[in-house]
């Protein structure tokens, strides 16, 4: 079964200060680039409406083993400085960051 975000989906929550979002949506439009290029199903960034600091990333594969091939390359050191400057903006830091995974259900 799969889904329109994917058969394999990863969570990311965190808190980042409204005041740095601006710099927070530059770091994340490299991190959508990078995850496309490198071939997830999908990405997407939601934003709580009830409290502005709360952002949740989306990142849907087509499968687990999908999702481990990607997560084993290598990360290129542009990308590295990208990863700890959105490490300083998380309120934190990355050990805040709460990541759950999803597989669809199927509801006939």
């Amino acid at each position: 079964m799969s889904s329109r975000i994917g058969a394999y989906v990863l969570q990311h929550r965190y808190r980042v200060d409204p005041n740095s979002r601006e710099r927070l949506l530059g770091l994340l439009s490299a991190i959508r680039e990078y995850a496309l290029d490198l071939g997830v199903a999908q990405f997407e960034v939601w934003q709580d409406d009830a409290d502005p600091w709360l952002v949740t990333e989306i990142h849907g594969y087509d499968s687990w083993s999908h999702f481990q091939r990607l997560s084993a390359k290598h990360l290129p050191s542009s990308m590295e400085n990208v990863y700890a400057d959105l490490e300083r903006l998380i309120e934190g830091g990355v050990a805040a960051i709460e990541t759950k995974t999803w597989t669809p259900m199927p509801v006939v």
